[in-house]
């Protein structure tokens, strides 16, 4: 084996610093870069807490306003039922009406054709 010699040994050692100098900067980048990221992780799950509160609000929301949709609905269902009722009742009133208007004329007819025949027999 061969010896290193002294100017090699001087070279590498230099070498070797600067190679660690440049590891550490590296290090100290890749640190930073890391905390960047943390940072940004952390804020980020802030972000996330945050809309997952407002899509618990608003879906809160959602299910009130559909429960009062609900709610109207079934109304709208009742007074419509109650109007189909009530334009049946009025339905049968005005066939009621037409038959009773029947009915008064065939009567008006008769005591007019009775006093008619009554008052030329006189």
């Amino acid at each position: 084996m061969t010896k290193i010699s002294q100017l090699d040994r001087a070279k590498m050692v230099q070498h070797l610093r600067e190679i660690s100098k440049l590891s550490q900067l590296n290090n100290a980048k890749h640190s930073r870069n890391i905390q960047k990221q943390m940072d940004h992780i952390i804020k980020l799950s802030k972000f996330m807490e945050e809309d997952r509160a407002e899509i618990l609000k608003l879906k809160m929301l959602v299910d009130i306003k559909q429960r009062e949709i609900d709610e109207l609905n079934s109304k709208q269902m009742d007074l419509l039922w109650d109007l189909a009722k009530l334009e049946k009742e009025n339905i049968t009133m005005k066939n009621e009406i037409k038959e009773d208007e029947i009915r008064a004329a065939e009567v008006q007819k008769r005591l007019t054709k009775h006093f008619k025949e009554e008052s030329t027999d006189n």
